[in-house]
């Protein structure tokens, strides 16, 4: 678990550098609606969303952690699949190559934190002795990235909950 909160943070540390390009961006008018803080549609909303869920879960406050996480899970959910029907759109057009590759980034990014998202949330659920709930998150993770770090510790988890036997 300390790993992951690791990784968790060093991705939210990114981020942090990442504010520094955005506020230069915001001042050339360079900035994506996605790299946008204030836009509640966008990644780094919810990214930041998911940041402040893991130092609430870090203070030991669970419940107010899941509950934020819950917030942006069905929306990283929604995101990521609508910003991929639109890559499968725009990828039939010729004329819309630029905007496929862009939508096809957003669907990667989007999921990217929903998969960070679930992994929080299902080791809440762990800890909360829900442990079918843990599994159907971390079997979603480890489907959507199966080769990927945050993949590998959600089938570890898996098999701690005794949902798969370790290879």
């Amino acid at each position: 678990m300390s790993k992951i909160i690791n990784y968790i943070t060093i991705v939210f540390t990114v981020v942090v550098c990442f504010s520094s390009l955005v506020a230069f961006a915001e001042n050339v008018n360079l900035l994506s609606v996605q790299d946008d803080p204030k836009n509640t549609l966008g990644l780094i909303y919810s990214i930041k969303q998911i940041e402040q869920a893991s130092v609430l879960l870090k203070d030991g406050k669970t419940e107010d952690a899941e509950k934020l996480l819950l917030g942006v899970k069905n929306w990283l959910t929604d995101a990521s699949e609508n910003h991929y029907k639109l890559f499968q759109t725009f990828s039939k057009n010729q004329k819309k190559t630029k905007s496929a590759k862009l939508e096809k980034a957003h669907a990667l990014d989007f999921a990217n934190a929903r998969d960070r998202c679930y992994l929080l949330l299902a080791k809440i659920y762990i800890s909360q002795k829900k442990i079918k709930d843990a599994a159907m998150l971390l079997v979603e993770i480890v489907s959507s990235q199966p080769d990927t770090e945050i993949g590998n510790s959600a089938y570890k988890l898996l098999q701690e909950i005794k949902f798969s036997d370790k290879s």
